[in-house]
C-alpha cells in the first residue's frame, strides 16, 4: 500500500539505510505498565527505549553467502504476553546453513500469580528445532 509519504513498509534494504531518531522518552511513566521493557542501544545509530505488551526484535550481521554479501537475521528475540498471564521471552538462532532456527532459550514469568514462590523467573535453556 503507498501513501503519499510513500510506502508503509520500506524494501528490507532501505531499512539498514535509514539512520535512527532519537526521541527522548519518559521511561519511568512508559514503562511502568507494560508487560515488557526494551532497552537497544546501536552506536552512533540511537537508542530506543520503550515499554510494550509485546516485543520483536531481530538483529542482522552483513555475511557472504554465494559470492555476495548480504544482511542475515542472525538472533531474533520474541515478546508474548499468553492468555493465562504468563510472559515469554524466546530467543532464537538463524543459520544460513540450517534447514530450521533454533530457539535457545525460553524466559517465562507470571506476574499476576499470587500463588508463585519467591522466583518467579524460569529459564529454559533446552534446544528446540522450530
Amino acid at each position: 500500500m503507498n501513501l503519499p509519504g510513500g510506502p508503509i513498509k520500506p524494501p528490507v534494504r532501505a531499512l539498514y539505510a535509514l539512520g535512527v531518531m532519537e526521541r527522548k522518552l519518559k521511561a519511568r511513566k512508559s514503562l511502568d505498565d507494560r508487560n515488557f521493557a526494551v532497552r537497544s542501544h546501536a552506536g552512533n545509530a540511537g537508542h530506543l527505549e520503550v515499554g510494550s505488551d509485546s516485543a520483536s526484535l531481530r538483529i542482522g550481521q552483513r555475511i557472504r553467502r554465494e559470492g555476495r554479501e548480504e544482511m542475515w537475521d542472525a538472533l531474533l528475540v520474541e515478546c508474548k504476553s499468553q492468555e493465562d498471564g504468563t510472559l515469554t521471552v524466546e530467543v532464537v538462532i538463524c543459520h544460513p546453513d540450517w534447514d530450521e532456527p533454533l530457539r535457545i532459550a525460553s524466559i517465562e514469568s507470571n506476574p499476576a500469580d499470587a500463588n508463585a514462590g519467591e522466583s518467579t523467573l524460569r529459564c529454559d535453556f533446552h534446544r528446540k528445532r522450530l
